[in-house]
């Protein structure tokens, strides 16, 4: 497996390259008519397509496999958004490669960033699940704190910053659907705390040293898979 590309665009026969793919493929990788290539839809479709047609706007390609691969990501991840965006981007992207089944941006108390490009988010989540090989492009959705708390996942998880040795170590309970809440800059407030565990979320650390927000949110992550 090589350079993947995504295409939304697929029939039975035939799948469709546009935009920043058909350029990428027509342009910068310099694909032509007959040329083999491999494309990802995001939900875990895989295959392999012979070009029947290209210009930089649209790639035309004729499927001559297909296989599914079944979603061994598991994790949601609800964590507040950084003020700063190249931090944010980063986090998304480092996610998706590690391996996430959502990333939900967690409206709280001490959350600072009002205004999240999510068409931008998305193109970098793209981006990484191509890169890393994955099959399966991950929801990038926003929720305030009080949504969260409706979660039907049995495994929850919030990872504050309050040292009042309720916390546990955080462990990987594999093949399990999981979830886990990850603070803003400043962290929960007391009153958000209070209440995720009043319904259920288990307090969990990140390790002995408090984390930049992305940095927990890599590490929770790591940690789970």
């Amino acid at each position: 497996m090589n350079q993947l590309f995504y295409s939304t665009i697929i029939d039975v026969k035939k799948l469709f390259l546009e935009d920043h793919e058909a350029s990428h493929c027509a342009q910068v990788l310099r694909k032509n008519v007959g040329d083999e290539i491999e494309v990802v839809d995001g939900n875990g479709n895989y295959f392999t397509a012979t070009i029947s047609g290209i210009n930089k706007k649209k790639v035309e390609a004729d499927i001559i496999t297909t296989k599914h691969f079944a979603q061994t990501e598991n994790l949601s991840i609800a964590v507040g958004p950084t003020k700063n965006r190249d931090r944010l981007e980063w986090m998304v992207e480092k996610l998706v490669e590690i391996g996430v089944k959502e990333i939900i941006l967690l409206n709280t108390k001490n959350t600072e960033r009002t205004r999240t490009n999510f068409s931008r988010l998305t193109k970098k989540a793209l981006a990484a699940m191509k890169q890393s090989l994955r099959f399966y492009l991950p929801s990038i959705t926003e929720l305030d704190f009080s949504e969260i708390l409706n979660s039907k996942i049995d495994n929850k998880y919030i990872a504050h910053c309050v040292q009042d040795g309720s916390r546990k170590k955080l462990l990987n309970n594999s093949g399990e659907e999981r979830l886990i809440l990850i603070g803003p800059e400043g962290d929960f407030n007391q009153s958000e705390i209070d209440e995720a565990l009043n319904i259920g979320f288990i307090p969990v650390q990140l390790g002995d040293y408090r984390l930049r927000t992305e940095t927990a949110a890599i590490v929770a992550a790591t940690l789970l898979q």
